[in-house]
């Protein structure tokens, strides 16, 4: 898309903001950026018109203000109904097209494109996580665990629950020998040609299979929502695990599932806002007989971010772990356990409460299954 019609596709968002400042008192980043007003939703809305009304110049510094978590809350609180986040990534689009890319996203690029990874990890890492099972899982049938970049380098141990799960109430499960990124980083950097060609690279490979399940929100968001919005065609049924557990449940093909604990659910965005799987993982988790969900302060739609969305992290490590921090302050007093819904919700988490020197264990959802199951 050229930067003119860029351009157009902003002036929506710039048109109907009211720049009546709701959206700053739950902004995730302007609480961990000394309340600088660029920071902020308003201030990014008002740094696109900038560019927009030909007063600012494409350059680094717009590049910065625009990367943010993209958790969405801000949406939520626009009395205009703007789903803000498009405009952020139009904004980041549109430097991108003007030659503007920060180096550490430059680099996250080409790692994508030469390791099929964010990470800039050997490839054949991804598949390390197999090591530790009895036996090596077929890489054809019908259904098919997508791990995810995150998962199989930085989460192997929620790999390997995901695949046993799966296992369990399907029979038999494949893994692919060599699973390719989603692509969903360089949609969020801004360049979505470069994200069309790589989702489409994934997509190809999962062709064959019936059902697709996925641990990570962000490839369930890719290898779905967004590859079909933009037009990239496939016939294959992509699910985020807690979608298929929620149909399983309902259709009472779940096994018993026992465990005496008092949790908390944090709702990763990129599921909740973005997706609005809401009330599925609740469901799953109190089907659990014998345990307990207290609800974390700042949840559902209103839930609180945990830093660790929209390459963020990439730029700003220090200030997405601040924001971890914040959300761990959420929970319920005398709750141990804190359950997520997705990789990059749970490693931030942890590393957020082993910075703390906190008392509180970390799960994904699956992990959790995987300990009631076993009881």
């Amino acid at each position: 898309m050229s930067s003119k019609d860029l351009m157009s596709k902003l002036n929506e968002y710039i048109e109907s903001c009211k720049k009546c400042g709701f959206c700053k008192s739950i902004c995730p980043v302007l609480k961990v950026s000394d309340r600088i007003e660029t920071y902020s939703p308003r201030g990014r809305i008002l740094l696109l018109q900038g560019l927009y009304e030909g007063l600012l110049k494409p350059r680094e510094y717009l590049a910065r203000r625009l990367y943010c978590t993209l958790c969405g809350y801000c949406s939520i609180k626009c009395i205009s109904g703007l789903e803000l986040t498009e405009a952020y990534l139009i904004g980041r689009s549109f430097l991108m097209e003007n030659g503007v890319v920060l180096d550490v996203i430059s680099n996250l690029i080409k790692s994508i494109v030469s390791t099929d990874n964010p990470y800039n990890v050997d490839p054949s890492i991804k598949t390390m996580w197999l090591d530790y099972l009895p036996e090596k899982p077929p890489t054809k049938g019908k259904v098919v665990y997508w791990v995810g970049c995150t998962t199989s380098i930085r989460r192997p141990d929620s790999a390997l629950a995901a695949y046993e799960l799966i296992k369990t109430l399907v029979g038999s499960v494949a893994v692919l020998d060599s699973e390719p990124c989603c692509g969903w980083p360089l949609y969020l950097a801004g360049d979505v040609d470069g994200y069309k060609s790589q989702v489409g690279k994934a997509l190809k490979v999962l062709e064959g299979f019936d059902v697709v399940i996925t641990t990570c929100p962000a490839c369930t968001r890719s290898l779905r929502d967004k590859a079909r919005e933009l037009g990239v065609v496939s016939n294959v049924r992509v699910y985020h695990v807690v979608e298929w557990l929620y149909q399983l449940m309902r259709e009472g093909k779940l096994p018993k599932l026992e465990l005496n604990e008092v949790v908390t659910y944090h709702d990763p965005c990129e599921l909740g806002r973005h997706m609005k799987i809401i009330k599925e993982p609740r469901e799953i988790i109190r089907s659990i007989q014998g345990i307990k969900l207290i609800e974390i302060r700042g949840n559902q739609l209103e839930s609180n971010c945990c830093g660790g969305g929209g390459l963020y992290q990439v730029l700003h490590m220090d200030r997405a772990l601040k924001i971890a921090s914040l959300r761990l302050k959420d929970i319920p007093q005398g709750v141990k356990t804190l359950v997520s819904a997705c990789p990059s919700c749970k490693m931030t988490l942890e590393t957020a409460v082993r910075s703390e020197g906190l008392d509180i264990e970390v799960l994904d959802i699956v992990d959790l299954l995987m300990r009631a199951k076993k009881v």
